[in-house]
């Protein structure tokens, strides 16, 4: 009985780590970002207040990204339904 909730607890923890792991790689998305918006304004200067906001449009994306990675890591670990649904099914 207590072996099963612990594998849903430990898939639980899986999922989180696998979001979290989208948080890491955001990181590399943004600093791509910012290096090929850097290569591009060097190229052309006079576009470079076009770039430089098509650049911010694309670091706030990829950072919301991130940040909803964090929020479902959060929900598995500490409000997550189906523990809470096991548990009642458990008595």
């Amino acid at each position: 009985m207590y072996e099963s909730l612990a594998i849903v607890l430990a898939a639980a923890h899986f999922a989180a780590a696998l979001s979290l792991l989208n948080g890491l790689l955001t990181v590399f998305g943004q600093a791509k970002i910012a290096a090929t918006a850097i290569e591009s304004i060097a190229r052309q200067p006079e576009a470079a207040d076009s770039i430089r906001g098509i650049m911010f449009v694309g670091l706030a994306m990829g950072e919301t990204s991130g940040i909803y990675g964090l929020l479902i890591a959060i929900i598995m670990l500490f409000a997550n339904p189906l523990v809470d649904i096991f548990v009642r099914m458990l008595g």
